[in-house]
């Protein structure tokens, strides 16, 4: 292969990954990203650069997306409830008296009170992807895992096009626990995050309003007098 031949094909990757970076970042492209920087991949090592320069136009752009993937996982989160609790759960984020925070290995550990409410000092995750684990925790710290589920999978009596079939309407499960919101705080100016979710059995819940903010305020001042 030529000189020029060989800058050619550097040239032409140097194109390929640009191009594969920019289908990347607009993410209903990103296949095509992908297959563009591979095609680039490829056309960079039959080039004959040193290859000082084919690991850096090569680890660059992978680097970029390997960041991007990372920064868009959020860290895995544990929930420990009480073994009997049912109904709607609480974590207020960011609140500078509340629960301190705590991990079990890289999970960040969220300990629900009787009450449903945990004030945490963590800050929310708001990142796309999660990872969520729930457990019932009897008072011998004994652990039992919790499916998941979404409300939207059963048939309402208002539903257009019925699904054939249903999960189970008797199976204790979290529900809809990517649900998130704000509320205003007691001062009326500044606003704090929540996540929210239900445990229970789907035939038992006469509610899915999840935005109470006035018994979480209450909660509040009843820890704060403790």
């Amino acid at each position: 292969m030529t000189k020029s031949n060989s800058n050619t094909l550097f040239g032409i990757s140097i194109a390929l990954f640009a191009l594969g970076l920019f289908c990347f970042l607009t993410f209903w492209l990103m296949y095509l990203g992908f297959g563009l920087m591979i095609l680039g991949t490829i056309l960079c090592l039959l080039s004959k650069k040193k290859w000082f320069y084919k690991v850096l136009l090569i680890g660059l752009p992978f680097g970029f997306v390997a960041l991007t993937f990372l920064n868009a996982m959020e860290i895995p989160e544990r929930y420990l409830l009480p073994e009997d609790f049912r109904g709607v759960v609480y974590v207020v984020f960011d609140q500078e008296n509340g629960k301190e925070k705590e991990y079990e290995g890289i999970h960040r550990v969220y300990r629900i009170p009787e009450s449903g409410i945990l004030f945490t000092q963590f800050s929310q995750n708001e990142e796309v992807y999660s990872f969520q684990e729930f457990f019932f925790v009897d008072r011998n710290d004994a652990r039992r895992e919790l499916g998941e589920l979404d409300n939207r999978q059963f048939n309402w009596p208002n539903t257009i096009n019925p699904r054939p079939s249903e999960p189970p309407r008797d199976s204790l499960v979290v529900f809809n626990q990517r649900t998130t919101g704000r509320i205003l705080a007691s001062d009326g100016q500044n606003y704090y995050n929540y996540k929210a979710l239900t445990i229970g059995k789907y035939n038992e819940i006469e509610k899915w309003d999840y935005l109470d903010p006035e018994k979480i305020k209450r909660v509040k001042k009843e820890q704060l007098k403790e």
